[in-house]
């Protein structure tokens, strides 16, 4: 089923409506995928430039978010529901991650079995030279957008998410497999 469409496309410096038939699903891959590299990009081009290695750009975000939440136990079950991504992803992430010197594992008081996610000083060190260049970018792309635009952007994609998370759990309910 195709999707009828309106988008912009620049031609010579000026932004042309046209109109077009591509599906949802390939247009919101399409700009995720834009958006993953330029990501990753600046994250290996700065991280590059600090001299305690490099990052690649999901592992920026799992230090970040071990970052923003510094007096929590964050376990490896809080990254899997946070990134919506499976335990086994997240495991082989973690293994790796502890294996560049990124983070450690810590046992928790009164549960040995479980291990708390920490950042280490070399972490610390790669997210700030990281930081800024990533902030400055998201920046420049949410400055194309007026206040509103970026608002309804904001909430129309809140809302894809909730329909399409939904869609999953009635799906992982008849496919338990998933």
């Amino acid at each position: 089923m195709n999707v009828r469409t309106l988008t912009f496309r620049k031609r010579k410096g000026e932004k042309v409506l046209q109109e077009e038939n591509i599906a949802l699903g390939r247009q919101i891959g399409h700009v995720s995928h834009l958006f993953r590299r330029n990501i990753d990009n600046l994250i290996a081009r700065e991280s590059r430039n600090c001299a305690d290695g490099s990052l690649t750009g999901r592992n920026f975000w799992v230090l970040r978010y071990l970052q923003d939440h510094p007096n929590e136990n964050v376990f490896q079950k809080d990254l899997e529901a946070a990134f919506k991504v499976r335990r086994s992803t997240v495991s082989c992430m973690v293994e790796l991650m502890e294996q560049k010197g990124m983070l450690t594992r810590e046992s928790v008081n009164g549960d040995a079995r479980l291990k708390r996610l920490v950042l280490t000083e070399k972490a610390e060190k790669l997210l700030t030279a990281v930081s800024n260049g990533v902030e400055r970018m998201e920046s420049e792309v949410r400055a194309e957008f007026t206040e509103t635009e970026f608002g309804t952007l904001t909430e129309l994609l809140g809302r894809l998410s909730d329909v399409l998370e939904s869609r999953e759990l009635t799906t992982n309910e008849r496919n338990p497999d998933n």
